[in-house]
């Protein structure tokens, strides 16, 4: 991809969609606030949840608590041993 194609496809990136789901991230910093403002500050993020994004679109726009909460949901369901 070209610079200018990489340019053009970055411009295209909604920054206020989260790039798992389409679904609104309610990124505060995106939105023009504070950083100190947005949700992402009170969560953890486990080690995998952004590799679940396409390469073009990391870095480009937050995930969405939603998607974050199924990702640690499911994660959390690996680790507990089955009880019977």
């Amino acid at each position: 991809m070209s610079s200018e194609q990489d340019a053009t496809h970055h411009q295209n990136t909604d920054v206020l969609v989260c790039p798992l789901c389409g679904e609104a991230n309610r990124c505060s910093y995106a939105a023009g606030h504070p950083h100190s403002e947005c949700w992402c500050n009170r969560a953890t993020f486990p080690e995998g949840v952004f590799d679940r994004i396409p390469a073009e679109q990391r870095r480009k726009s937050c995930i969405c608590q939603r998607c974050l909460d199924s990702y640690t949901n499911k994660l959390t369901l690996k680790q507990e041993p089955y009880s019977r």
